[in-house]
């Protein structure tokens, strides 16, 4: 990865699109390693600025480091922990892959 993409990547982790997404349950799920069962046609609302700056994900969260995007730091993250488009068959039309 470039060292632009980091900069930009970097920026959308600090100012996101959309502070949080919103989406409805299609089918009962009992999420894992919880207690929580989400029913069907349930509002789901998540936190996106939130997971961006939490510091168990993202260490000095409020500090501008595009080396967070280096290539062993990203595969060391949950994939659902950067979601500045969001994600699924609803991802933003100008996300790039």
């Amino acid at each position: 990865m470039t060292y632009l993409h980091k900069v930009i990547n970097e920026t959308l982790r600090k100012y996101p699109p959309l502070s949080t997404l919103h989406r409805i349950c299609t089918e009962e799920i009992d999420l894992p390693t919880t207690n929580i069962h989400v029913s069907k046609d349930t509002s789901i609302t998540i936190p996106v600025f939130g997971l961006h700056r939490d510091p168990l994900i993202y260490p000095d969260p409020d500090r501008f480091d595009p080396e967070r995007f280096n290539e062993d730091k990203i595969a060391a993250r949950h994939p659902y922990t950067y979601l500045p488009f969001g994600e699924g068959p609803r991802i933003c039309i100008g996300e790039c892959r």
